[in-house]
């Protein structure tokens, strides 16, 4: 906060000797005054996702964040999230590159981090036990089904045993089905079939009976995602799954997603309710909503594009709440919260900027957008529309107001915005302030 305050400030002084304030009291005043209006130290969305009813607000982080001091300053310091997620750090290549051999060191750290954050320990989603992507060099060949459950059980147990206590979910299985509903050929899915994602959920469930045990995916959100039937295959292989024995407690809505293209909230909620009749909660795991194509600079109606996206998926994460009168989507995580760091243009060189915050670390209007909903959802402020046929009714922000409120109601967006309005503002307070100080003062 003093850096912040100092930096804002700066801002301000010259404007304030404008009005020749040469009593050092009265600046301290109207100093103090301006500070209260800078609000972007420490927003805490974690703070205002749990009184709107979720269990936590996160974000997930890979290792080579933990050494940038300004990133740690958001992730640490600044009380916007309350649970983080190893992107990489607990993945098997990471974990298990030579059969047999466990490293557990950078999944650690990240462990660590969580448990050292502000106000106590953070909630710890752990990803991912099994995945057709980032596997050692030794599990992509050809395995005997006897091979492979002895390979998955060491694997798993491995891995739930050493972080048993400190997960409060695991991602066990991930992203089993492609965009056409077909089971990717893995090298586990070539030896055991569909029982490989049984196998994977019982033997977690043995390994560490106190962990939430997730199957994770994208394109869950709405049918509209994929060409083919991801999300009706998905339901029958969870009923699958648990007619046979396996124990899966929830199913995580990746998320990843496009501006403009994002779907419908009410389809959003309707999708999760098809999948809380299978399992017992639902999250959202790995959020960001890309531009696609990305146009720089970006503009302003681009960010609120945006801004209004976030507030459908997010927002869909409430309702399903409040029409089910009781946490059923847990938390929201985002697939790490700045555009510093963001996978997309990596991955997909003509898309990007999907992140909450900038490169610079600024906050965009999405952030914006997000706490003001979680905050009307906390206060019960917000306007009310049935979504389940008439059986109970949510509350629905007006996206676009909100896409326009900056920090605690402030017009405007961001840490520019801002600035000028608490400039204008205290300059104000001087001009009345002036007028009644005593000549000379």
């Amino acid at each position: 906060m003093k850096m912040l305050i100092s930096t804002d400030l700066s801002a301000i002084a010259p404007f304030l000797s404008l009005f020749r304030l040469r009593s050092f009291p009265l600046l301290l005043v109207l100093l103090a005054f301006a500070s209260t209006l800078l609000p972007l130290a420490s927003a805490q969305l974690d703070k205002y996702a749990k009184l709107a009813g979720l269990s936590y607000f996160g974000t997930a982080v890979d290792n080579a964040r933990l050494y940038n001091e300004q990133y740690m300053s958001v992730l640490q310091g600044s009380g916007e999230f309350g649970s983080l997620t190893p992107i990489n750090a607990q993945k098997w290549k990471k974990t298990e590159e030579v059969q047999g051999v466990f490293t557990f060191a950078e999944a650690d750290a990240i462990a660590n981090t969580a448990k050292a954050g502000v106000g106590g320990m953070k909630t710890l989603r752990c990803h991912t036990m099994v995945w057709y992507k980032g596997l050692p060099s030794w599990v992509e060949t050809t395995y005997s089904r006897d091979d492979m459950e002895k390979i998955l059980a060491a694997h798993i147990q491995n891995l739930a045993q050493y972080f048993k206590g400190r997960c409060y979910a695991w991602d066990v299985v991930n992203e089993a089905i492609d965009e056409n509903g077909v089971f990717r050929q893995s090298p586990m899915y070539k030896a055991m079939g569909l029982d490989f994602i049984t196998f994977s959920f019982k033997t977690a469930a043995k390994a560490d009976p106190g962990a939430k045990l997730y199957y994770n995916d994208y394109a869950l959100e709405s049918p509209s995602l994929s060409p083919g039937p991801k999300i009706s295959i998905t339901l029958a292989m969870l009923g699958t799954v648990k007619a046979q024995g396996g124990t899966v407690h929830g199913v995580g809505f990746q998320s990843h997603l496009k501006v403009g293209l994002v779907p419908a909230r009410a389809e959003i909620v309707n999708t999760m309710q098809q999948f809380l009749e299978v399992v017992d909660e639902v999250a959202i795991t790995e959020l960001d909503i890309r531009h696609s194509p990305l146009k720089v600079p970006s503009t302003r109606k681009m960010w609120n594009a945006q801004a209004r996206d976030y507030g459908e998926v997010v927002g869909a994460c409430l309702d399903v709440n409040k029409g089910y009168g009781g946490r059923k989507c847990v938390g929201v995580t985002l697939w790490d919260f700045t555009d510093k760091y963001s996978w997309v243009p990596s991955e997909i060189p003509t898309e990007g900027e999907a992140c909450m915050w900038d490169n610079n670390y600024v906050k965009k209007p999405a952030y914006w957008t997000v706490l003001n909903m979680f905050k009307a959802y906390a206060a019960g402020t917000s306007r009310r529309r049935a979504v389940d046929g008439g059986n109970g009714t949510v509350p629905e922000l007006d996206l676009e107001a909100a896409a326009h409120r900056g920090p605690e109601g402030l017009p405007g967006l961001g840490r520019e915005q801002t600035t000028k309005t608490v400039v204008a503002t205290t300059l104000a307070t001087a001009r009345r302030v002036r007028s009644t100080a005593r000549p000379g003062a």
